[in-house]
């Protein structure tokens, strides 16, 4: 009995180890295998690598080419040279000439016309020849005036200086505008202003304007018995030039400069309007506040309020105009002028430049001032930078206005 269960162990280990020596060489095939595709993958890849095209990479884009733009300079304001001015109808052209501090403006007009009346604006700094305008009738030459300060180089371009108004007998009005300038080369020598006097009086007759100023129709011939006169009335009649007065006085800043230092300037702009119609009502009522006038001069006093700033930008003065003549006078069209007026060591005048004024308000109606009449002024203007030998100063000028009909004044503001 114990041999059959020693024999029947015997038979059943031996079945064990024969399934175990199965699975193993089972086993021992699978990873051969295993090893054999494994290697079989890397080498593939490997070829599939070594044997890829290179990709191409693609060439960088090129830098755009900025083209290079040519910045040129901007025309000048003036006329330089030779100039021809057209006019038609009944316009009445603004001409500006460049003038040089060694040169000279010849202004023609045409034959068939001549000049009435010459208003010259500020004499000191740009002046007319008088002689030529009486002997031809219809030439004018502009020069610069004793205070005439051309530019200093390299400066950035400036306003007009001066201006001149002229009045020809068909009626029509021509205001040249004179602009200061350093080169002869940027001088008007010449300029020719061209027009038909017959279409200047029919337009001006159509308007309901004057025309034939010096009370003559050239049109109609007298009758002739015959006999012909040289060195007419006609021809000796000369051109009528006023006188022109001018006054100065200096403008108080200091209470202004004071509150700017101290950041006591409104931040915020007024309505100029407003304000200077409110400033110029306060004067008329109480002229006292204006302080006392200054010595009268060719016939006019002025009295100049201290200056009141509204804001960083803006400030406001009044001037008042005071008529002392025996007779009736006239303020020149654009004043009262504020200007900045530069000295040297010794005192004389280096530079004149006038401020920009933003808005004016008159009592006058164009300028006109009766015997004893007062004529106020707002001005509302840009505050310029003082140094210590720079003064802000304002002047009048006037022209004897004594065969004019007297007008009324009002009070209406004028824009510039």
């Amino acid at each position: 009995m114990l041999k059959q269960m020693s024999f029947q162990r015997m038979q059943i280990l031996c079945v064990v180890l024969l399934v175990m020596a199965c699975a193993a060489v089972t086993f021992g095939q699978e990873r051969k295998e295993r090893r054999k595709s494994g290697k079989g993958n890397v080498s593939s890849k490997t070829v599939a690598t070594k044997t890829a095209a290179p990709v191409a990479k693609p060439s960088p884009s090129p830098t755009p080419v900025v083209p290079v733009a040519l910045v040129n300079p901007a025309p000048p304001d003036y006329m330089s040279g030779e100039a021809n001015v057209s006019v038609k109808g009944n316009q009445n052209p603004i001409i500006r000439l460049g003038l040089a501090q060694n040169g000279v403006n010849v202004i023609e007009f045409p034959a068939a016309d001549s000049f009435f009346m010459v208003h010259p604006g500020n004499s000191e700094l740009v002046s007319f020849d008088e002689e030529t305008a009486r002997l031809s009738k219809r030439s004018l030459v502009l020069r610069p005036g004793a205070a005439f300060v051309a530019p200093p180089a390299g400066s950035i371009a400036r306003g007009p200086s001066a201006s001149i108004s002229v009045q020809m007998q068909s009626g029509v009005v021509v205001t040249f505008l004179i602009y200061p300038v350093r080169e002869l080369s940027q001088n008007a020598h010449r300029c020719v202003v061209m027009y038909n006097r017959e279409e200047v009086v029919a337009a001006r007759r159509a308007a309901g304007l004057a025309i034939n100023l010096d009370g003559k129709d050239p049109t109609v011939k007298p009758a002739s018995n015959g006999s012909i006169r040289f060195d007419s009335d006609a021809e000796k009649r000369e051109p009528i030039v006023p006188k022109v007065s001018r006054l100065i006085a200096e403008v108080d800043s200091s209470r202004a400069d004071e509150r700017v230092r101290n950041g006591k300037v409104s931040k915020k702009r007024p309505d100029l309007a407003e304000v200077a119609h409110r400033a110029l009502k306060e004067a008329v009522q109480n002229p006292a506040r204006l302080g006392s006038f200054t010595k009268s001069r060719n016939g006019i006093a002025l009295a100049v309020a201290s200056a009141v700033d509204l804001d960083l930008q803006a400030r406001l003065v009044v001037v008042a105009v005071r008529n002392d003549a025996p007779s009736d006078l006239r303020i020149v069209a654009g004043d009262p002028d504020l200007y900045v007026q530069t000295f040297d060591s010794s005192g004389k005048t280096l530079q004149i430049e006038r401020v920009k004024r933003l808005f004016v308000e008159s009592t006058s109606l164009e300028g006109k001032l009766s015997k004893g009449e007062v004529a106020y002024y707002a001005i509302v203007y840009e505050p310029p930078v003082l140094g210590a030998s720079q003064r802000l100063r304002v002047s009048v000028s006037q022209t004897e206005a004594a065969d004019e009909p007297a007008t009324g004044a009002v009070g209406n503001g004028t824009r510039q």
